[in-house]
């Protein structure tokens, strides 16, 4: 939903900023809250109330003197622990035009552009500190990511991970293909994936290696019907590095209109090493969007 200048300046700032008077602001959020419950060790019949990544978004638009979009983005973070404070995620800034979008702050990692089928054990990708070109050409999207070694995470100038990523993703009649390669440090990383859709019906597979001795094959397969959305996701690792380890998601959700979703969620692990046994757990979230 969008405010006037004034509107959107005392709902965040508590004060009138003029340089917004041109700007195109957007107020958007989510909030999740449910009960979840687990089989493991000291929790076993015990159900607990979380709250699922709520969140609040502002993002400002505008366009520039040579024509092009500028924006900026900031994100609080909500739950339901420490007294439910707050930390401030995906922030950046960018500009954005026909030749495509570059973006400063916390940016997308084009090594994740494989990563098609779901990350429910490991994920090789994520939101890094640096700089990011993202450019569409007909049915393709290439993406490069740059996130130099910084000062220690936490700290207000801190930086990225070390991690330069490449990738490239294309779709055509109801396929996908997505592939994503790249560093971080001394490692190399890859991922890879395809996925199909038809109707209310997709799948999708993937591979991801991650330089490490540990590799990781995924699926996942959705299927939607009218306000009802059902989806299987399974994940298994390989090689010196968690071998064995297997995971199994089963998703599923309902829309009771007004933007607000009732869904439930069960996990199985798998941990062959024995070293923290066979893992389930399940919840109930009633979430909504605005």
């Amino acid at each position: 939903m969008k405010y006037t200048k004034t509107a959107a300046a005392l709902a965040l700032a508590g004060f009138v900023a003029m340089p917004m008077a041109q700007a195109d602001v957007t107020l958007t959020g989510y909030l999740g809250i449910g009960l979840v419950g687990s089989d493991a060790d000291g929790d076993a019949g015990n159900l607990n109330m979380f709250s699922d990544d709520s969140t609040i978004n502002v993002r400002a638009s505008q366009t520039l003197d040579n024509g092009l979009e500028g924006y900026a983005n900031y994100r609080t973070d909500f739950g339901l622990a420490n007294g439910g404070g707050g930390d401030g995620d995906n922030i950046h800034l960018g500009i954005k035009g026909d030749f495509g979008d570059i973006r400063i702050g916390e940016v997308p990692d084009a090594i994740e552009y494989g990563q098609v089928a779901n990350d429910i054990l490991s994920d090789i990708g994520g939101e890094e500190r640096g700089i990011s070109y993202t450019g569409t050409f007909g049915s393709a999207t290439i993406g490069v990511n740059v996130s130099p070694e910084g000062l220690l995470a936490g700290d207000k100038l801190g930086g990225g991970s070390d991690r330069i990523g490449a990738g490239i993703k294309f779709s055509a009649g109801g396929f996908g293909i997505g592939l994503g390669f790249g560093t971080v440090g001394d490692d190399s990383r890859m991922s890879a994936g395809a996925t199909f859709g038809l109707g209310g019906a997709s799948i999708g597979v993937a591979f991801k290696d991650f330089d490490n001795d540990r590799s990781t094959i995924s699926a996942k397969g959705s299927y939607s019907i009218g306000k009802a959305t059902l989806a299987l996701s399974y994940e298994a690792e390989a090689g010196d590095v968690n071998d064995g380890d297997n995971k199994i998601r089963f998703d599923a959700s309902y829309s009771l209109g007004g933007a607000m979703t009732i869904s439930t969620r069960f996990n199985a692990f798998t941990d062959d090493s024995d070293s923290s046994g066979d893992v389930s757990d399940y919840r109930v979230l009633l979430s909504k969007d605005f």
